[in-house]
Order: structure tokens, then C-alpha cells, then sequence
């Protein structure tokens, strides 16, 4: 052995010891009980052949041809997807630290932070986004992918030739569902936007990343499959759905993310809301009425993740259905929870990489309550929750990275 390979494997040993207990730990969570979808994809090429497969898909099902590619060809190997699930939250946690934390830590802690933060997630949403195959392959694995490929974009005039490219080469999985695909559109026309704002001129990576990803995003979103699916699905799970108007059905997207604002389980929120008064009420300087108003919301957004009934009103911790529609503490839980997430956005903008961060948050968000415009909503559970709960993560290492730098200032002084 080198001594070049014995001072990097001793500089860099705990980090390595903690990406293979990290793997391990993930690959022992893997929940094999769910068989949704799984073993229709391990048999989907018995018959047929590969391309058949994804065009009778795409005319008939779904958009996600990378991904149902990916999980027809390799959902038979575990040992891929056991490396690959791992690979992919080291990945989610380099994209969330490059966006946030690269100033403030090195890779060797902040990678390990990030990934004790994604620990914080709901356990029903990682449960079906991570655990489950079939799950991880339509969540995580493309989420991962485009929030790597957006961190690469948003440094792109630090990050070399060899991050370009693979940030183009993410591009194809981070595109490949919708979701994920629409994050990545907003956050990076946002990103080009404030350029051509600040009089710079569009890159040709820039010219070429925003091609490709609309290129990629458009045939997702315009497979002849989608349309036949929505009509399926609506007698499948929602027969009343086409009698909704536009705000009933985003009503149902907001309902699903007043839920998960108020689950007692959702520590990432919980960690976001109290570093965020932490930040409004120690650190920020000149603090006016609307911060003094933001920490009211986020004291009362703590008060409704209590377990408590104290506040069973304000709660409103039943999903919506006939009589729910003329409730007015529905309405009222509902505009709390506007409320809550305005305060986030409004306390995100006093942060370091606002920018970055309020693209997300926003991004995450109206993605998600476009989710309201299927008749899946309640079906799809909680793993549609995933993107806007990975933006609160980013949200939380955001703030731990202004706290962490003003901190330091104050005590250099």
C-alpha cells in the first residue's frame, strides 16, 4: 500500500467507517414485505421485450420510462439495489450539504449531519419512498439524482468540467418523474433568472443543462399515458373527483400537507420551527413586526405537533371528506398551515443563499400542491410528500449554516 493510499485512508477513516455503517443500516431497513408493484416488475420482462415493455407503458400507463426501465432490468438483483439505495442518500446528503453547508463544514461532518437530519423525515414517508423498491426506484432514486444535478448548476461557475457532466448526466433520472423533474425546472430557470437579472449572460452549460431538462421533463409529462391513467385511476380511487373544481382539488393537496404539519412524527418540521425561533429570536438583528408575527405562527405551528387535544380545533387532524367541505375549522387549520409555511419563507429570507433556499421552499410546495390535480392524492400515501419534505431539510441545514457562520463572526470580533 501506497503511502499516499495509508495518509488518505487515515485522514478520511471515520468518514469511511461511516458510509459503510450508514449502508448497512439502510440495507437492514429495507422493508421486503411490501410487494406493491415489486414483483409485477420483476416479471415485466418475461414475455416481452424490454422496449415493448416501456411503450406499451408509455402509451397505456405512465411517462417514467427511465425509471421502469431501471426497475424492470435490475429489481431482480438485490445486491444493486442494496448498494444503490445507500449511494443515493450519500448522494441526496452531498447535493443538500453542497447547497448549504459547504462553507461552514467540511464533507466529513456536514455529509454525516445531513444524513442524521434525513433520519428526522416521517417515518410513514421514508417508509414508502426509501424502504419500499418500487418506492425507492420512483422517489429517492430520481429525487437524489436531481437535487445533485441542481447543487452542481447553482455553483456552476466553482464547479469544474467533470461536475458539468455529470450534473447532464443526472439528468435523465432526475427528470424522470414528475416531481422531481418540475423542482429541478424551477429552481434552475429561478437560478438563471436572477443571473440574467444581475446582467450576467447564460452560460453555454446553462443554455444546454435548461434544454435537456425541458427536453427530458416534456416527455414525462406528455406520454399518452398519463391521460389514460387519470381517467383509470379516478374510477379506481376518486369517482367524485371530475365533480371538484380547481380549489377543491388543490383544497385536497393542501389537506394532505396539514397532516403531515401537524403529525407529532414530523421532526424534521419540528427541528426547522425551533432553529428558525432560535434564529428570529436570538440571532437576527433588528427584528420587526413581521418576524415578531413569523415566531407567533411557528410557537403555535409546536403547540399543534403537541399530542395533545388541547387544540383539537385548530388541529382538524381528519381528512377531508362531505361534511368536512362546509367546516370552518377546516378552513382555519388550513389557513394556519399557509401561515406556517409563509413563515418559513419569510424567516428563509434573512438566511445565507436565500435564494437557493427560498427556490426550494417554494418549489417544493406548489409542487406538491399541484399534486391536488390527481385522483391519487390520498392513494399515493405519503411518499407524494417526500420533495417538500426534503426542502425542509435543506431549509434546516440552511439555517444550522447561518447559525453556525454569524456564531463564529461574533466570537472573531
Amino acid at each position: 500500500m501506497s503511502a499516499a493510499l495509508k495518509t488518505t485512508l487515515l485522514r478520511n477513516g471515520a468518514f469511511i467507517a461511516f458510509l459503510l455503517i450508514a449502508t448497512f443500516w439502510i440495507d437492514a431497513h429495507i422493508n421486503r414485505s411490501i410487494f406493491i408493484d415489486n414483483d409485477m416488475f420483476r416479471h415485466a420482462l418475461d414475455h416481452r421485450s424490454l422496449l415493448s415493455f416501456l411503450h406499451m407503458r408509455y402509451m397505456t400507463w405512465s411517462g417514467r420510462v427511465v425509471i421502469e426501465a431501471a426497475l424492470a432490468e435490475t429489481i431482480r438483483y438485490a445486491l444493486f439495489w442494496k448498494l444503490l439505495i445507500p449511494f443515493c442518500a450519500v448522494l441526496l446528503a452531498y447535493a443538500i450539504w453542497s447547497c448549504t453547508l459547504r462553507s461552514s463544514l467540511k464533507p466529513a461532518f456536514g455529509i454525516p449531519l445531513v444524513m442524521g437530519l434525513f433520519l428526522l423525515l416521517p417515518h410513514e414517508v421514508t417508509e414508502e419512498s426509501v424502504y419500499w423498491l418500487s418506492g425507492f426506484y420512483n422517489y429517492l432514486l430520481p429525487v437524489s439524482f436531481a437535487f445533485f444535478s441542481i447543487s452542481v448548476f447553482l455553483r456552476q461557475n466553482e464547479a469544474g468540467n467533470t461536475m458539468r457532466l455529470l450534473s447532464l448526466a443526472a439528468l435523465p433520472i432526475g427528470c424522470s418523474i414528475e416531481q422531481s423533474s418540475l423542482l429541478l425546472l424551477f429552481c434552475t430557470v429561478i437560478s438563471t433568472a436572477l443571473s440574467a437579472l444581475g446582467r450576467r449572460t447564460v452560460s453555454l452549460y446553462s443554455a444546454l443543462y435548461l434544454t435537456l431538462a425541458a427536453i427530458l421533463s416534456a416527455i414525462v409529462l406528455a406520454a399518452p399515458g398519463n391521460g389514460r391513467r387519470y381517467i383509470a385511476e379516478i374510477g379506481n380511487w376518486l369517482p367524485e373527483f371530475p365533480q371538484y373544481d380547481t380549489l377543491q382539488k388543490l383544497s385536497l393537496a393542501l389537506d394532505r400537507i396539514h397532516r403531515t404539519s401537524i403529525g407529532p412524527d414530523n421532526h424534521i418540521l419540528l427541528a426547522a420551527l425551533v432553529l428558525s425561533l432560535c434564529f428570529l429570536a436570538v440571532v437576527k438583528q433588528n427584528r420587526g413586526f413581521q418576524d415578531m408575527a413569523a415566531m407567533g405562527v411557528m410557537l403555535l405551528g409546536l403547540l399543534l405537533m403537541l399530542p395533545t387535544h388541547l387544540l383539537g380545533p385548530l388541529r382538524c387532524d381528519r381528512f377531508l371528506y362531505d361534511l368536512n367541505w362546509v367546516s370552518l375549522n377546516t378552513y382555519v387549520a388550513f389557513f394556519l398551515t399557509l401561515c406556517l409555511f409563509v413563515s418559513i419563507l419569510w424567516c428563509a429570507l434573512s438566511l445565507k443563499n436565500a435564494a437557493t433556499l427560498l427556490s426550494f421552499l417554494t418549489g417544493g410546495f406548489i409542487i406538491t400542491i399541484l399534486t391536488g390535480l390527481s385522483p391519487t392524492i390520498y392513494a399515493s400515501s405519503h411518499r407524494i410528500l417526500l420533495v417538500l419534505d426534503l426542502t425542509l431539510l435543506l431549509y434546516t441545514c440552511g439555517l444550522i449554516h447561518t447559525l453556525l457562520t454569524q456564531t463564529q463572526a461574533r466570537f472573531l470580533r
